[in-house]
């Protein structure tokens, strides 16, 4: 991910695409494996030789050990999810790296320590994901966080950034995602809890929001929807499903914004609605 992205007219959007279609040139097949993934993320937002304090490292330790461990578990099961899997945690891992960047581009500060625990964060919020959705609010999203804190006691992240990527993990749960929005809303963008939390659920969606890979995430949804029979798997997949998803989806700091993630969301609702005569 070497882009010229200081240039005034750098498109992030199509940055973000091409990122996200390189990922699925080598899904499953000739897969480098999400620590390979993380690591260029870390090039992109911190290139090389720059040294980085001991709190992101550790930070940055546990994400790889997370990662590894995603992989080695993906290595030695029967099933991995149709989309809660590792290509999954990679969208969202460069849909976060892309953001940050245009945050830094824009003149936004964004701190070492912020980066480290998104990332950390990001790589964290669906490990163990068994597919399908919670029964109750934050299942899944506390089962990743048990693992998640082991690693984090192993690698010696404190407990003040234990808590903020614990609560960033929880509030993924895409039953609190309207609120996390509504929490933030018309208050100017800096990075405390609230802000990141907001950051993350972009980071999330980013790429089930894309024109390009969106729909076939959807039909990936229903697949795994259908195995765990979730009610709602014959319409997830659907041109249906697909404008009810992006109906729901809200963009709200400077990063969505530079990225026009509401202007492409916007264009395929006017398409959809067109296709299915509404």
């Amino acid at each position: 991910m070497t882009y010229p992205t200081h240039a005034p007219d750098f498109d992030w959007q199509n940055a973000l695409c091409q990122t996200l279609d390189n990922l699925r040139s080598r899904w499953p097949h000739n897969w480098p494996g999400l620590p390979t993934v993380l690591q260029a993320c870390m090039n992109l937002l911190w290139p090389p030789p720059q040294h980085l304090a001991a709190l992101p490292q550790q930070m940055l330790a546990a994400a790889n050990a997370i990662a590894e461990d995603m992989e080695q578990i993906a290595n030695t099961t029967v099933y991995e999810p149709h989309y809660h899997n590792r290509l999954h945690t990679a969208d969202a891992l460069v849909s976060l790296c892309w953001l940050i960047t245009a945050l830094k581009a824009g003149q936004h500060s964004v701190t070492d320590e912020w980066a480290a625990s998104l990332l950390l964060a990001v790589t964290s919020h669906d490990v163990l994901h068994p597919g399908g959705a919670n029964s109750y609010a934050q299942e899944f999203e506390q089962q990743s966080v048990r693992l998640f804190q082991q690693h984090a006691a192993a690698k010696g992240v404190p407990m003040q950034w234990t808590e903020v990527v614990t609560q960033l993990i929880l509030r993924t749960d895409p039953t609190l995602v309207a609120a996390n929005h509504e929490k933030i809303k018309d208050t100017t963008f800096s990075f405390n809890l609230d802000w990141a939390v907001v950051l993350m659920n972009e980071a999330d969606i980013a790429a089930s929001a894309m024109a390009t890979v969106g729909p076939q995430l959807g039909k990936q949804l229903a697949s795994e929807w259908a195995f765990r029979q979730h009610p709602l798997h014959k319409v997830v997949g659907t041109d249906a499903g697909r404008l009810q998803f992006l109906s729901s989806l809200r963009f709200s700091t400077p990063a969505s914004l530079a990225l026009q993630m509401p202007q492409t969301v916007a264009m395929q609702i006017q398409q959809l609605k067109a296709q299915l005569g509404q």
